[in-house]
């Protein structure tokens, strides 16, 4: 049964695609079997695996399946024998409100994902910079959240919001969503600035995990750019060696390798 993890986080720019990107490699690597769902309307995710083919999937994207419109058969597009991906499209902000408006909404992902998750070892959902109907549809399907976070100030103390809404989904629609961990992003050891922030982060949330941190980084920009992994672009780096640390903590906490 495939472990279903939601990488969020309320604020945008804080490299959540870019971890689901990388992490969703790296687990591949490892020989995991590994589904990306992307539920963000801004679809980067999409974007970064099939370039301009998503114009192609209008009937087959993660809102066609979430109304019920596309099978999950259909909607599944192969990356490699690894590596699968539930596209998003840039009709997907559309579909929100005839989502909002359905029985059931907030389970909707869950039961369109449930076929297929003996298929999967991991299922990492993408998920936008917004507390709305997309972000709780993902969050009642995740057995676990992960939370890039980067250091600044208002990235640490805006934290509290991510954990009250995990509250809410626990009280509300799914008992045993857990938390993973946090993720420091784009993290420096050039400037005092971020070492200080991570101390805040672990002062103010004790009972937080934080997982391996993934540095700033010209080759991922770069990668992004060219619509690449960090390990089709640079994979004996830095970067590269950050995400494959960072799937292994992964595996550890979901598989019971304690």
């Amino acid at each position: 049964m495939g472990v279903v993890v939601s990488i969020a986080n309320q604020k945008g720019g804080v490299g959540k695609t870019t971890i689901t990107l990388n992490l969703g490699y790296a687990l591949s690597k490892m020989g995991k079997k590994v589904l990306l769902v992307d539920v963000d309307p801004q679809f980067n995710l999409t974007f970064a695996l099939i370039g301009m083919d998503v114009i192609n999937y209008s009937d087959k994207n993660v809102g066609t399946l979430m109304t019920k419109e596309s099978s999950i058969e259909d909607t599944i597009v192969e990356i490699n024998q690894n590596l699968h991906l539930i596209p998003s499209h840039l009709m997907l902000a559309s579909k929100e409100i005839e989502i909002i408006n359905t029985y059931n909404r907030e389970r909707r992902l869950e039961k369109a994902l449930k076929p297929v998750f003996p298929e999967y070892d991991y299922i990492l959902i993408d998920n936008p910079p917004s507390m709305g109907v997309f972000l709780v549809n993902s969050l009642t399907a995740s057995d676990f959240v992960l939370i890039p976070l980067e250091l600044s100030y208002f990235g640490v103390i805006g934290m509290q919001l991510m954990f009250n809404l995990m509250k809410m989904i626990r009280e509300e629609t799914n008992d045993s969503l857990r938390l993973m961990g946090i993720v420091p992003n784009k993290f420096t050891k050039q400037t005092r600035v971020p070492q200080m922030r991570l101390k805040e982060l672990k002062e103010l949330y004790p009972e937080a995990p934080i997982l391996p941190t993934i540095p700033k980084s010209i080759s991922i920009e770069k990668a992004q750019g060219e619509g690449k992994s960090i390990f089709e672009y640079e994979p004996n780096g830095k970067a590269s060696r950050a995400f494959e640390k960072l799937a292994r903590e992964v595996v550890r906490i979901a598989e019971g390798e304690e």
